[in-house]
């Protein structure tokens, strides 16, 4: 062997080596990037199951707490642009402690207020004010920054597009898992009384936020800009997927913001008894939207129109089941079989514009999506709760009669059988 060969040899096994130390701290970077997003949605699902009780306990309607929700909501539809913005001045790293400390400051004026509350130092009026500020304005505005600020991080630290869609797929499953987990955790420790859970809630985020300070290495940004697709809402391959969109978005939100009052009311539970309950419920319905959509989807290989057709109305019979449910098991079954019929149907609403549009299109599309989805998540909250209001099971059989509507035209309009969707992966 040559001088030559043995350098060349050299040169490979070094550049090798250095190469999986790079991948090695992109791992080690993202495993931060992945646990402050579980840990700020976690943050934020355990007071799920607390709520509802909470606002019997300090005399706050059902609408009341609607708007709360809302506000919440409209304030991550309002603010994420901007934020956008201030990860490319900001930097990643400023702006994911920034918004851990902000929904932590939030969070802990909630609790503080609502303790005041529960001590009678406060009226009923005051209480929905601060509980807007707090819980709605400052928690909702700061929270919309987190998952910007991951996007933003992982598209600095990885190349190539494997990489890249593996990074940004595990950001949304560390959503999905504090959003399932979230619930599940403020049921338990809403066994130890409301308050236990409002003081946890913000504990979390507040340790979330000194990780990412301490632990969290500083990106390298870059300053790349791309001019944003237009696409119309009304294009004839965009309007039919964001109908059957907003179907699957309010039916979420009519589920989750009206089954803690209903599992209180119909079993007549007590206010930390309702929690566990509720926390239960949603994890039931929660569990399935994780495996589903990680396990289950891949394997089954069906087009996103198929997806569609036998989602929505599996969630509609789902609704109608809770209708009529009387105990908690047919409560828990409802919910379970609404978590499955979601987790199709998300998958078939998400995946099927994005094959109809080329590939100078694809941000236009995500975003007529995520603009949808934030308009609905703003009024089904305060749908959901004005309509039970009007009768405890109207929320659920709002809910059953748009998804079976939904399923109709997903089976008989003509232009979903023109759109080429059918011979896509399957089925």
């Amino acid at each position: 062997m040559s001088s030559w060969d043995s350098a060349d040899m050299v040169s490979a096994t070094r550049d090798k080596a250095l190469e999986s130390d790079a991948s090695t701290r992109t791992t080690k970077r993202l495993a931060f990037v992945y646990l402050a997003v579980f840990g700020g949605y976690t943050g934020q699902q355990v007071l799920t199951p607390v709520l509802p009780p909470l606002a019997r306990e300090l005399s706050l309607t059902e609408f009341q707490l609607g708007v709360v929700m809302s506000t919440s909501a409209a304030m991550v539809a309002l603010t994420s642009t901007a934020w956008g913005r201030r990860s490319d001045t900001w930097g990643r790293k400023p702006l994911f402690t920034g918004a851990l400390i902000g929904t932590t400051v939030g969070l802990t004026g909630f609790a503080i207020t609502a303790n005041l509350a529960l001590l009678g130092a406060l009226s009923s009026s005051v209480v929905f004010v601060a509980f807007l500020l707090t819980r709605g304005v400052v928690f909702g505005g700061a929270l919309a920054a987190l998952p910007v600020a991951a996007r933003s991080y992982v598209a600095d630290v990885t190349t190539g597009q494997k990489e890249r869609v593996k990074g940004m797929s595990r950001v949304g499953a560390s959503l999905g898992l504090g959003l399932v987990l979230g619930p599940a955790i403020g049921g338990l420790i809403g066994r130890f009384g409301l308050l236990t859970a409002l003081y946890a809630a913000p504990l979390v985020l507040a340790l979330m936020a000194i990780l990412m300070m301490v632990g969290l290495p500083k990106e390298t940004r870059h300053a790349t800009r791309m001019k944003a697709s237009k696409i119309r809402a009304l294009d004839s391959r965009m309007w039919p997927f964001l109908l059957m969109g907003f179907a699957i978005q309010l039916s979420v939100s009519l589920l989750t913001m009206s089954i803690g009052f209903l599992i209180q009311d119909r079993l007549h539970l007590g206010a930390d008894q309702t929690a566990e309950a509720s926390g239960l419920v949603l994890l039931a319905g929660g569990l399935p939207m994780l495996l589903v959509q990680g396990f289950i989807v891949p394997k089954l290989a069906w087009s996103p129109l198929a997806l569609l057709r036998f989602g929505l109305p599996l969630t509609g019979l789902a609704f109608t089941g809770m209708v009529f449910a009387s105990n908690i098991a047919s409560i828990i079954f409802a919910a379970t079989l609404s978590g499955i019929g979601h987790s199709l149907a998300m998958p078939g609403y998400n995946s099927a514009p994005s094959l109809l549009f080329g590939p100078n299109e694809q941000g236009g599309v995500a975003g007529l999506i995520g603009s949808a989805n934030a308009i609905t998540l703003i009024i089904g909250p305060m749908v959901a709760t004005g309509l039970y209001q009007f009768a405890p099971s109207s929320p659920f059989v709002v809910g059953a009669a748009v998804l079976f509507a939904a399923s109709l035209f997903c089976l008989l309009y003509p232009g979903l059988y023109q759109s080429r969707l059918d011979g896509v992966g399957g089925r």
